[in-house]
C-alpha cells in the first residue's frame, strides 16, 4: 500500500492505494448513485408531475445530495495532517514529542502512525475505510460535514419513502411498462431499509464527532492553566 501525493500540494491532498479502502469508497459511491436515482425516479419526479412535491424541495434535496458526495471526496483526498519534519517545526514545539520508528521522525504526543496512510497523522481520530483516509487535524471538519450531509440526505430519503408508502396516492401518470414501475416494490423496500439504517447510524456519528470536538476544545482551553498549576503544585498534569 502506497500513498500518491502531488508534489506541489503534498500537504493538501493525497490518495491512499489500499484495496479495502478503495472498495469501501466505491460502495459509498454506488450507494449514493442508487439512493439518488431510486428516490428521484420512484418518488420525487412522479410526485412533482402530479403536484405533490414542489421544485423548491427538489432543489434542496439535490443540493444536500451533491454536498454530501462532494464532502466525501474532499475528506477522501485531503491530507489528514502530515507531521512536519524537524526543520519545519517551530522552536520549542518538540520538547514533549515522541519518535516514530516507522516514519523515522519525531511527532507530537497526540499524533499516531497509520499503516494504511503510511504516515503519522496529527491528532488522529481514526482511519475510516469508507472515505479511504484517516480523520485527523486537517480534515476532521470536512469529515463532520460528511456525517451531517449523509444524515440529512438519508433522513430526507427515509421521509420520502414513508410518504410514498403511507401518504401519496398511487402514481397515475407513470408508465406501467417501465423498469422502475415494474420493480417499484423491491426498489422501494431496499431504499427504505438503506435510508433508515444510514439515518440511524449517521445521527449517532454526528453526535459522537461533535462530542469529540467539544472534549478536544475543552482540553485545549484548560491545558495551559493545568500546566502552570502542575508546575506550582509539583504534580503531573492530567491533560
Amino acid at each position: 500500500m502506497a500513498k500518491f501525493s502531488l508534489s506541489s500540494m503534498a500537504k493538501r491532498i493525497h490518495f491512499v492505494w489500499d484495496i479495502g479502502g478503495i472498495l469501501s469508497l466505491s460502495i459509498v459511491n454506488l450507494y449514493w448513485i442508487y439512493g439518488v436515482w431510486s428516490i428521484m425516479s420512484i418518488v420525487i419526479l412522479p410526485r412533482y408531475y402530479e403536484g405533490h412535491i414542489s421544485m423548491g424541495f427538489i432543489c434542496v434535496y439535490m443540493l444536500i445530495s451533491f454536498l454530501c458526495i462532494i464532502s466525501v471526496y474532499r475528506s477522501a483526498l485531503m491530507n489528514p495532517g502530515l507531521v512536519p519534519l524537524m526543520d519545519q517545526a517551530l522552536p520549542g514545539e518538540n520538547l514533549d514529542w515522541t519518535y516514530c520508528k516507522v516514519c523515522r521522525r519525531q511527532r507530537p504526543l497526540k499524533a499516531h502512525h497509520c499503516r494504511r496512510c503510511q504516515q503519522c497523522v496529527l491528532k488522529m481520530d481514526h482511519h475510516c475505510p469508507w472515505i479511504n483516509n484517516c480523520v485527523g487535524e486537517a480534515n476532521q471538519w470536512v469529515f463532520m460535514l460528511v456525517t451531517f450531509y449523509a444524515w440529512a440526505m438519508s433522513f430526507l430519503s427515509f421521509l420520502l419513502c414513508l410518504l410514498h408508502w403511507y401518504v401519496y396516492p398511487k402514481c397515475k401518470t407513470c408508465d406501467l411498462e417501465s423498469f422502475v414501475v415494474k420493480h417499484e416494490y423491491g426498489l422501494m423496500c431496499l431504499s427504505t431499509g438503506l435510508s433508515s439504517f444510514m439515518a440511524f447510524c449517521m445521527f449517532f456519528l454526528v453526535i459522537s464527532q461533535h462530542f469529540n470536538l467539544l472534549t478536544v476544545s475543552i482540553q485545549q482551553l484548560f491545558t495551559p492553566y493545568c500546566n502552570h498549576l502542575s508546575i506550582y503544585l509539583g504534580t503531573p498534569n492530567v491533560f
